[in-house]
């Protein structure tokens, strides 16, 4: 089990997962992605994931908006009830430990996708990241078709 150097449970899980099972968590990520995510932290600096154990008067007072949703996610997590609500599939990397969303300190997502593309031959493993959105997503669900394939939501 591979635990990243630049990142903790509570940057990685939404708020149930971590309260039910604390750092036993860890078991319910998937290697290659938490790898990946470590590299590029390494390449490029700060990245943000979940910010939910954050200050509240900190995030208030940069004006940061709430993050809870966008590393592992479970059935208690607004997005997965929304979905099941309205009778709609939800089989997220997100919720295999595969998929994670963040954004890069100074950077915009277009630009973190274009560095991702153009130095993919660092990156340990293939991965997929999601096209046209303001955040980066990226996830280690094999596509078997490069090592990054972009896909639109």
């Amino acid at each position: 089990m591979y635990k990243p150097r630049h990142f903790t449970l509570k940057e990685l899980t939404c708020p149930h997962v971590f309260s039910k099972f604390g750092e036993v968590a860890w078991q319910f990520f998937d290697d290659k992605m938490l790898m990946t995510i470590d590299l590029i932290r390494d390449q490029l600096g700060p990245i943000y994931v979940n910010n939910w154990d954050f200050d509240k008067k900190m995030r208030d007072l940069t004006g940061m908006s709430l993050f809870d949703e966008r590393g592992f996610r479970c059935i208690q997590c607004s997005l997965v009830k929304d979905a099941i609500a309205q009778n709609r599939l939800y089989v997220s990397p997100h919720m295999t430990g595969q998929g994670v969303d963040f954004d890069v300190k100074g950077m915009l997502a277009s630009e973190v996708r274009k560095w991702l593309k153009e130095n993919s031959l660092i990156l340990p493993y293939p991965i997929r990241l999601e096209n046209a959105v303001t955040w980066v997503h990226l996830d280690t669900r094999d596509a078997g078709k490069g090592k990054i394939y972009t896909f639109n939501n």
